[in-house]
Formats: structure tokens, sequence, C-alpha cells
């Protein structure tokens, strides 16, 4: 009788090591390919950014003219791809020149933002 109960209590903990073993097994397999698809993700991501040349973002002052509104400026200026809507382009222009509201006044001057593939070295 004894030696039954040995006899289960060894299949029970080979049992147990071998449920640990697959649990360990499963885990570090997971970890593995979440691992190889974000590294995957990245270079695809990387290699799709060197498709499109570097832009660099400038700053200019414009003169308000008779009839202009932060939203033609927007509409005039705004390059889509690195502005999501003229409401963020024309909210960084009231933010750049401290406006509070969307009135703006001819023969003033605003800072507007811009880019360009074009690198300007300032020490030249």
């Amino acid at each position: 009788m004894t030696y039954n109960y040995n006899q289960k209590i060894a299949k029970r903990r080979r049992r147990q090591i071998e449920v640990r073993r697959n649990i360990v097994f499963l885990t570090v397999s997971m970890a593995v390919v979440i691992l190889a698809s974000v590294l995957i993700i990245s270079f695809s991501a990387q290699a799709s950014d060197k498709s499109r040349p570097a832009s660099y973002k400038y700053y200019t002052s414009i003169q308000i003219e008779q009839g202009d509104t932060l939203w033609s400026i927007a509409n005039e200026n705004m390059d889509p791809a690195h502005y999501e809507s003229a409401a963020a382009y024309v909210n960084e222009i009231k933010i750049m020149n401290s406006l509070t509201s969307d009135k703006i006044v001819a023969g003033n001057y605003l800072i507007i933002p811009y880019y360009s593939t074009e690198y300007i070295c300032s020490n030249e």
C-alpha cells in the first residue's frame, strides 16, 4: 500500500514539473513572438519614413492683408503632411503669436510655421 502511495506522489510531482516546464516554455515563446512582431513593425515603419525626404520646421513673418483670416492664412500656408487639420495649424499660430481669439488686424504681422526639405544653417 505504501508503495502505491509513493508512486502516486512521484507521478504527481513529475506531472507538476512537466506542467511548470510547459508554462515556462509557453511564456518564453509568447515573449519571443511579441518581440519579433514589435521589431518587424518598427523596421517597416522606419523603412517607410526613409522614402520621404527629411523636412525641417522654420518660421517666417507675414503681414496681414485686408480680408485675411487665420483660416485663410492656414489654408494658404499649412503643410498637410505635418498638421492633422487647419484647426491645429491655426492653434499653433495663435499660441506663437499670443492670440486669445481668431481676430487679426490688417497691417499687423504674424509669425507662422512652415516646413521645407532644404536645410538652412544660420551660421553661414
